[in-house]
């Protein structure tokens, strides 16, 4: 955890160092802290500073695979050439069993 705090404070809280706390945060079982990141993210989603993949994976922590997929496919819906990160980022690993995963890689062309 300590690593992923760091992360956040040298690299300025950008948006893939909080997603992957806020995804360590959801594991971990500290809820409130793992949503507090969802609403940071959110608001550098809205300002085009973050990507629906680092709410997927925050998301993905917390267990809750619909919010993960719904911010995954805006992703896709947006063309979002990063979103092959899925094939290897670790907070993904819980979703590569769901259908909707398959799909959404099929989908991809992948």
């Amino acid at each position: 955890m300590t690593q992923f705090q760091r992360d956040v404070e040298v690299f300025k809280g950008e948006s893939q160092d909080l997603a992957s706390l806020g995804y360590a945060y959801g594991v971990i079982g500290n809820r409130t802290e793992a949503l507090r990141i969802v609403k940071e993210i959110e608001e550098k989603y809205a300002r085009g500073k973050a990507l629906g993949q680092h709410l997927a994976a925050v998301y993905a922590g917390l267990g809750d695979k619909d919010q993960a997929f719904a911010w995954l496919e805006k992703d896709f819906q947006q063309r979002s050439g990063i979103l092959t990160f899925v094939t290897w980022f670790y907070p993904f690993e819980a979703l590569r069993s769901d259908p909707r995963y398959t799909d959404l890689v099929r989908r991809m062309g992948l």
